[in-house]
């Protein structure tokens, strides 16, 4: 697999990159005096993409369409064997990668 990394990592790549992995963040803040409490706040938050969210078995917020063929598109895509880029499932397996040339039907 090859892994292409570039010197410097902008605030695109940083994003890509937890919206693509996920990050889970936990909260608990709690302001009290004199053992009274007057501020409580639980929050419990994920932040990711929708295509990571459902890989991992999250309910998407009510409105969602996942059922048009943009949706279906976007969730059929899967990674290149040998660079790792995504590609629709049935392109790779009938044309190969269009990214490195990769094509099943040789290897």
């Amino acid at each position: 697999m090859v892994i292409l990394r570039p010197e410097n990592s902008g605030l695109k790549q940083i994003l890509d990159r937890i919206l693509d992995k996920g990050t889970v963040i936990d909260a608990n803040l709690r302001a009290s005096l004199v053992d009274l409490d007057l501020l409580a706040l639980n929050a419990h938050i994920v932040l990711s993409s929708f295509k990571t969210a459902s890989k991992i078995g999250l309910d998407l917020p009510e409105g969602i369409k996942s059922d048009t063929l943009a949706w279906k598109d976007f969730t059929s895509k899967q990674p290149c064997p040998v660079c790792g880029m995504e590609s629709r499932a049935s392109d790779l397996r009938e044309e190969g990668c269009p990214w490195c040339g990769w094509d099943l039907k040789t290897s």
